[in-house]
């Protein structure tokens, strides 16, 4: 990337914005793009932007409101970023899709102390799954500019998201993608400490289990192998990787 213009201390989501579109018009291959945006990034000092354009207004101690405001600043920008990529989409010939989503609970701390949201700085990492969702589920939108919205996708793992993604491109095929979409008829959530259901049935404390449900552990197997092991699943799983190294080497 090249200097990016900053909003508060960091690189702006308006600058991100500009290179995502930027690198997309530029090419007349199809364009994967993983752009992880700064600027909202914690934690949340009170005084981040010079210039804020909101308020707040809640019976908490001054530094937990400005803290609370330096959030809200950059979630608004992180709204405007979305937004334009949805409209320039719109005017794109080419197929796109776009998936935007939040990859934890904001790090505010006494925020969510003073507040009475939660007992302590951070989050449980154990407890039910209700409390799990409130805490841990984050927002999703995946949006094409052939059909809009994908709507009732819930709450699931970020490993599911290749398969709404492709399935979203109208895209299908027999290898990972359709092994995690038959994975997520049994479970929409795999969480070291608890796996949920599609009807939001829980199972706690699964991986103490003697008994693992073996889609669960194929599951952990393949990403297993892939990230850390021999990759013994790439020709099944994964041909084109396959097809790639053997381009490369011959």
């Amino acid at each position: 990337l090249p200097p990016m213009e900053k909003r508060g201390p960091l690189a702006s989501d308006a600058a991100m914005t500009d290179e995502i579109i930027r690198e997309a018009d530029a090419s007349d291959d199809p364009v994967f793009l993983f752009a992880v945006s700064l600027q909202n990034h914690g934690p949340y000092e009170p005084y981040r932007y010079y210039n804020p354009t909101h308020s707040v207004d809640a019976p908490i101690s001054s530094w937990a409101r400005e803290s609370l405001l330096s959030y809200v600043e950059g979630s608004a920008d992180a709204d405007h970023g979305l937004q334009r990529l949805i409209d320039w989409a719109k005017k794109r010939q080419r197929p796109t899709i776009i998936a935007f989503f939040g990859d934890h609970l904001p790090p505010l701390g006494p925020v969510y102390v003073e507040t009475g949201f939660l007992k302590d700085n951070v989050a449980p990492r154990k407890e039910p799954s209700d409390a799990a969702l409130e805490h841990h589920d984050t927002p999703l939108v995946i949006w094409s500019n052939r059909s809009g919205p994908v709507q009732n996708v819930g709450a699931v793992s970020p490993a599911f998201l290749p398969y709404h993604i492709l399935t979203t491109a109208g895209i299908t095929h027999p290898y990972y993608t359709g092994f995690l979409g038959a994975l997520r008829e049994h479970y929409r959530v795999v969480d070291r400490n608890l796996l949920l259901s599609p009807a939001g049935e829980a199972t706690p404390d699964w991986a103490r289990q003697k008994q693992i449900d073996p889609k669960i552990n194929d599951f952990r197997l393949i990403q297993y192998d892939m990230m850390f092991g021999k990759r013994h699943s790439a020709p099944d799983f994964f041909p084109e990787t396959v097809n790639k190294l053997v381009a490369h080497t011959s």
